[in-house]
């Protein structure tokens, strides 16, 4: 892997949304390794108007002095490219390296969409709900267009990700199978050790 120079004090901007697994994750991991950085939050769509400045399209995007990174997988290998040592993100054997970049592969491919396609289809039956969620930390601007904006957010995003009874059905199902999976992985390696 390359090796990067670590990015000096501020000057790291995360772009996000308040609430997903994939900025999540990069919070963690940018807290995990105590590196200072200015998090720009808004509230979708109005991300698009944000990434599209630096040629992304989802959130979250990294941005340092010398490199933007507009995946969350990227940004992960990134960071754990310049964590020192005793703070790596992945282990450095490679075999068990490989086997949490599978994990992490499927949380991002399995996981997420099933988390948002299951919440979604309860969660958007009622604004009050999402609000919060999704106007924490965002400009206030964005916050005043929410109902206008959640209407055709609601539909759109219904349409884009298919969810409906029968998908939100599935996806709690595939949630309960990636559970299962990480339980017996984890189990499995606690047998190793003893």
């Amino acid at each position: 892997m390359t090796q990067h120079s670590k990015p000096t004090d501020q000057s790291v901007r995360l772009i996000t949304i308040p609430v997903s697994h994939y900025c999540e994750k990069i919070r963690w991991a940018l807290a995990r390794l105590e590196m200072p950085f200015v998090e720009e939050r808004h509230m979708p769509p109005f991300h698009l108007l944000t990434t599209q400045q630096v040629r992304g399209r989802s959130v979250p995007v990294l941005i340092t002095e010398t490199i933007t990174l507009t995946d969350s997988a990227d940004i992960l290998k990134y960071l754990d490219s310049i964590a020192p040592d005793n703070l790596k993100l992945y282990p450095t054997n490679s075999g068990q390296r490989q086997e949490v970049e599978d994990l992490v592969q499927s949380f991002d491919s399995v996981l997420a969409p099933a988390v948002r396609q299951w919440f979604y289809f309860y969660a958007f039956s009622q604004s009050r709900l999402i609000q919060p969620l999704w106007c924490e930390g965002v400009p206030w601007f964005e916050r005043i267009f929410f109902p206008v904006v959640f209407r055709w957010m609601r539909s759109t995003v219904f349409q884009m990700y298919t969810i409906n009874a029968e998908s939100s059905k599935v996806a709690h199902q595939s949630i309960y199978q990636i559970f299962e999976t990480v339980e017996n992985w984890h189990g499995s390696k606690r047998a190793v050790l003893g």
